[in-house]
Protein backbone atom coordinates (compact mmCIF):
# COMPACT_ATOMS: atom_id res chain seq x y z
CA UNK A 1 0.00 0.00 0.00
CA UNK A 2 2.73 2.41 1.10
CA UNK A 3 4.35 1.65 -2.26
CA UNK A 4 1.20 2.13 -4.33
CA UNK A 5 0.97 5.49 -2.59
CA UNK A 6 5.05 6.01 -3.27
CA UNK A 7 4.29 6.08 -6.98
CA UNK A 8 1.26 7.44 -7.54
CA UNK A 9 2.86 10.35 -6.11
CA UNK A 10 5.16 10.11 -8.57
CA UNK A 11 2.74 11.58 -11.27
CA UNK A 12 4.03 14.93 -12.18
CA UNK A 13 7.19 13.22 -13.23
CA UNK A 14 5.38 10.39 -15.19
CA UNK A 15 4.13 13.25 -17.31
CA UNK A 16 7.74 13.17 -19.07
CA UNK A 17 6.39 10.11 -20.40
CA UNK A 18 2.98 11.80 -21.28
CA UNK A 19 3.84 14.76 -23.57
CA UNK A 20 2.87 15.69 -27.13
CA UNK A 21 4.70 15.42 -30.01
CA UNK A 22 6.49 18.87 -30.66
CA UNK A 23 8.50 20.24 -33.23
CA UNK A 24 12.44 19.56 -33.51
CA UNK A 25 13.80 22.99 -32.68
CA UNK A 26 14.12 24.32 -29.51
CA UNK A 27 13.27 27.16 -27.88
CA UNK A 28 13.80 28.05 -24.77
CA UNK A 29 16.28 25.65 -22.83
CA UNK A 30 18.68 26.84 -20.83
CA UNK A 31 22.03 25.86 -20.75
CA UNK A 32 23.24 22.17 -20.84
CA UNK A 33 26.99 22.71 -19.38
CA UNK A 34 29.41 19.30 -19.30
CA UNK A 35 29.03 18.42 -16.17
CA UNK A 36 26.18 16.26 -17.66
CA UNK A 37 28.42 13.99 -19.03
CA UNK A 38 31.91 15.02 -17.99
CA UNK A 39 33.76 12.10 -19.37
CA UNK A 40 32.91 12.42 -23.15
CA UNK A 41 35.46 13.95 -25.30
CA UNK A 42 36.19 13.46 -28.54
CA UNK A 43 36.56 10.11 -29.44
CA UNK A 44 34.32 8.94 -26.45
CA UNK A 45 31.57 7.36 -29.21
CA UNK A 46 33.44 5.61 -31.61
CA UNK A 47 30.85 3.27 -33.12
CA UNK A 48 28.57 6.34 -33.06
CA UNK A 49 31.47 8.59 -35.32
CA UNK A 50 31.89 5.34 -37.59
CA UNK A 51 28.09 5.00 -37.88
CA UNK A 52 27.20 8.91 -39.11
CA UNK A 53 30.54 8.66 -41.03
CA UNK A 54 29.01 5.32 -42.96
CA UNK A 55 25.65 7.37 -43.43
CA UNK A 56 23.25 5.58 -40.73
CA UNK A 57 22.75 5.49 -36.68
CA UNK A 58 20.62 2.98 -35.26
CA UNK A 59 20.17 3.87 -31.72
CA UNK A 60 18.49 1.54 -29.24
CA UNK A 61 17.03 3.48 -25.92
CA UNK A 62 15.75 1.21 -22.82
CA UNK A 63 14.60 2.47 -19.62
CA UNK A 64 11.39 2.65 -17.67
CA UNK A 65 8.66 5.19 -17.96
CA UNK A 66 10.92 8.38 -18.66
CA UNK A 67 12.44 6.90 -21.53
CA UNK A 68 8.60 6.09 -23.11
CA UNK A 69 6.42 9.10 -25.14
CA UNK A 70 2.56 9.59 -25.14
CA UNK A 71 0.66 6.55 -24.74
CA UNK A 72 3.49 4.18 -24.33
CA UNK A 73 5.26 5.24 -27.40
CA UNK A 74 8.53 7.01 -28.72
CA UNK A 75 7.15 10.11 -29.70
CA UNK A 76 8.34 13.06 -27.61
CA UNK A 77 10.06 11.22 -24.89
CA UNK A 78 13.64 12.56 -24.19
CA UNK A 79 15.08 10.21 -26.57
CA UNK A 80 12.96 10.92 -29.42
CA UNK A 81 14.18 14.55 -29.27
CA UNK A 82 17.75 13.31 -29.00
CA UNK A 83 17.30 11.95 -32.04
CA UNK A 84 15.53 15.06 -33.99
CA UNK A 85 18.49 17.17 -32.67
CA UNK A 86 20.98 14.46 -33.99
CA UNK A 87 19.51 14.46 -37.58
CA UNK A 88 19.49 18.11 -38.02
CA UNK A 89 23.13 18.30 -36.99
CA UNK A 90 23.72 15.25 -39.51
CA UNK A 91 21.01 15.70 -41.97
CA UNK A 92 22.87 13.23 -44.71
CA UNK A 93 22.60 10.42 -42.03
CA UNK A 94 19.51 8.06 -41.98
CA UNK A 95 19.16 7.94 -37.88
CA UNK A 96 16.76 5.55 -36.67
CA UNK A 97 15.44 5.06 -33.64
CA UNK A 98 13.98 2.15 -31.34
CA UNK A 99 12.57 2.46 -27.86
CA UNK A 100 11.98 -0.42 -25.63
CA UNK A 101 10.76 -0.56 -21.98
CA UNK A 102 7.68 -0.03 -19.50
CA UNK A 103 6.75 1.94 -16.37
CA UNK A 104 8.05 0.33 -13.11
CA UNK A 105 10.36 -1.51 -15.02
CA UNK A 106 14.06 -2.75 -13.39
CA UNK A 107 17.51 -3.07 -14.79
CA UNK A 108 17.29 -6.77 -13.54
CA UNK A 109 14.05 -6.99 -16.58
CA UNK A 110 15.81 -4.50 -18.95
CA UNK A 111 18.65 -7.44 -18.98
CA UNK A 112 17.14 -9.75 -20.91
CA UNK A 113 14.76 -7.32 -23.32
CA UNK A 114 18.17 -5.66 -23.63
CA UNK A 115 20.23 -8.93 -25.15
CA UNK A 116 16.61 -9.24 -27.34
CA UNK A 117 16.97 -6.25 -29.21
CA UNK A 118 20.40 -6.69 -29.81
CA UNK A 119 20.23 -9.91 -31.30
CA UNK A 120 20.79 -9.94 -34.38
CA UNK A 121 20.58 -6.04 -34.59
CA UNK A 122 23.17 -2.89 -35.74
CA UNK A 123 22.63 -0.38 -33.38
CA UNK A 124 25.84 1.85 -32.65
CA UNK A 125 24.47 3.54 -29.65
CA UNK A 126 22.19 2.28 -26.55
CA UNK A 127 21.04 4.26 -24.16
CA UNK A 128 20.34 2.87 -20.91
CA UNK A 129 17.80 4.95 -18.78
CA UNK A 130 17.56 3.15 -15.05
CA UNK A 131 17.92 3.43 -11.02
CA UNK A 132 14.81 5.39 -10.38
CA UNK A 133 12.93 1.84 -9.74
CA UNK A 134 15.84 0.46 -8.03
CA UNK A 135 15.80 3.59 -5.85
CA UNK A 136 12.50 3.42 -5.08
CA UNK A 137 12.12 -0.38 -4.64
CA UNK A 138 15.26 0.02 -2.22
CA UNK A 139 16.62 -2.71 -4.55
CA UNK A 140 19.98 -4.21 -3.45
CA UNK A 141 22.79 -2.01 -4.98
CA UNK A 142 24.72 -4.74 -5.67
CA UNK A 143 22.50 -6.86 -8.16
CA UNK A 144 22.13 -3.41 -9.72
CA UNK A 145 25.98 -3.13 -10.33
CA UNK A 146 26.07 -6.88 -11.50
CA UNK A 147 23.07 -6.09 -13.96
CA UNK A 148 25.09 -2.90 -15.42
CA UNK A 149 27.94 -4.93 -16.19
CA UNK A 150 26.32 -7.59 -17.60
CA UNK A 151 24.54 -5.14 -19.64
CA UNK A 152 27.79 -3.22 -20.55
CA UNK A 153 28.97 -6.52 -21.84
CA UNK A 154 26.29 -7.24 -23.93
CA UNK A 155 26.38 -4.08 -25.27
CA UNK A 156 30.03 -4.21 -26.42
CA UNK A 157 29.80 -7.16 -27.62
CA UNK A 158 27.24 -6.61 -29.98
CA UNK A 159 29.46 -3.54 -31.21
CA UNK A 160 27.63 -0.78 -29.77
CA UNK A 161 28.17 2.64 -28.04
CA UNK A 162 26.67 2.78 -24.22
CA UNK A 163 25.21 6.28 -22.64
CA UNK A 164 24.11 5.20 -19.69
CA UNK A 165 21.02 7.96 -17.98
CA UNK A 166 20.87 8.26 -14.68
CA UNK A 167 17.69 8.66 -12.03
CA UNK A 168 15.73 12.27 -12.81
CA UNK A 169 15.94 14.51 -10.46
CA UNK A 170 12.71 15.35 -8.13
CA UNK A 171 12.49 16.78 -4.53
CA UNK A 172 9.78 14.06 -3.46
CA UNK A 173 11.78 11.17 -5.07
CA UNK A 174 15.14 12.30 -3.33
CA UNK A 175 13.25 13.18 0.18
CA UNK A 176 11.38 9.27 0.08
CA UNK A 177 14.53 7.53 -1.33
CA UNK A 178 18.30 7.12 -1.03
CA UNK A 179 20.05 7.60 -4.19
CA UNK A 180 23.39 7.94 -3.60
CA UNK A 181 24.51 4.33 -3.96
CA UNK A 182 22.56 3.78 -7.30
CA UNK A 183 24.44 6.87 -8.61
CA UNK A 184 27.17 5.84 -7.56
CA UNK A 185 27.03 2.06 -8.97
CA UNK A 186 26.11 4.02 -12.40
CA UNK A 187 28.94 5.94 -12.05
CA UNK A 188 31.38 3.09 -11.32
CA UNK A 189 29.95 1.30 -14.10
CA UNK A 190 30.54 3.55 -16.68
CA UNK A 191 33.89 4.16 -15.50
CA UNK A 192 34.62 0.16 -15.41
CA UNK A 193 33.67 -0.27 -18.97
CA UNK A 194 34.30 2.66 -20.84
CA UNK A 195 30.71 3.57 -21.37
CA UNK A 196 29.07 7.64 -20.78
CA UNK A 197 26.98 8.81 -18.08
CA UNK A 198 24.83 11.51 -18.85
CA UNK A 199 23.75 12.81 -15.24
CA UNK A 200 20.06 13.71 -15.55
CA UNK A 201 19.78 14.24 -12.01
CA UNK A 202 22.47 16.95 -11.70
CA UNK A 203 20.94 18.60 -14.93
CA UNK A 204 17.05 18.84 -13.85
CA UNK A 205 18.15 19.69 -10.25
CA UNK A 206 20.00 22.85 -11.78
CA UNK A 207 17.53 23.37 -13.85
CA UNK A 208 14.70 23.45 -10.93
CA UNK A 209 16.93 24.85 -8.57
CA UNK A 210 17.31 28.01 -11.18
CA UNK A 211 13.60 28.05 -11.59
CA UNK A 212 14.43 27.78 -14.97
CA UNK A 213 12.51 24.17 -15.47
CA UNK A 214 10.93 23.00 -12.03
CA UNK A 215 8.11 20.56 -13.02
CA UNK A 216 7.06 20.09 -9.51
CA UNK A 217 6.60 23.50 -8.56
CA UNK A 218 4.73 23.84 -11.73
CA UNK A 219 0.78 24.52 -11.46
CA UNK A 220 -1.33 21.64 -12.63
CA UNK A 221 -2.47 23.43 -16.05
CA UNK A 222 1.01 23.95 -17.10
CA UNK A 223 2.87 20.81 -16.29
CA UNK A 224 1.78 19.13 -19.51
CA UNK A 225 3.65 21.65 -21.17
CA UNK A 226 6.48 21.52 -19.24
CA UNK A 227 6.85 18.33 -19.01
CA UNK A 228 6.82 18.70 -22.81
CA UNK A 229 9.65 21.28 -22.68
CA UNK A 230 11.88 19.50 -20.30
CA UNK A 231 11.97 16.46 -22.50
CA UNK A 232 13.24 18.66 -25.50
CA UNK A 233 15.40 20.37 -23.33
CA UNK A 234 17.08 16.40 -22.21
CA UNK A 235 17.10 15.41 -25.70
CA UNK A 236 18.79 18.24 -26.38
CA UNK A 237 21.73 18.16 -23.87
CA UNK A 238 21.67 14.37 -24.71
CA UNK A 239 22.30 15.19 -28.19
CA UNK A 240 24.84 17.59 -27.81
CA UNK A 241 26.55 15.26 -25.24
CA UNK A 242 26.61 12.06 -28.40
CA UNK A 243 27.55 14.80 -30.87
CA UNK A 244 30.64 15.63 -28.47
CA UNK A 245 31.43 12.36 -27.83
CA UNK A 246 31.59 11.25 -31.75
CA UNK A 247 33.75 14.02 -32.06
CA UNK A 248 31.56 16.33 -33.87
CA UNK A 249 30.98 19.11 -32.34
CA UNK A 250 33.66 20.94 -29.95
CA UNK A 251 33.93 20.94 -26.35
Amino acid sequence: MVRMAFFAALLPLALLCAGPVGSSSVAGCPAASESVAPEAPPGALPRVAAALKSGRLDVLAIGSATVLGARGRAEGSFSDRMVQQLREAAPGAEIHLTVQGERGMPATRMLALLRRQLAGKNFALVVWQTGTVEAARKLPAEEFARTLDAGAEAVHAAGADLLLVDPQYSRMLQANTTLGPYRETMQQAARRHAALLFSRFDLIRRWAEAGQLDLESAAKPEREKMAEQLNACLGQALAQTVLRAAGLVRS
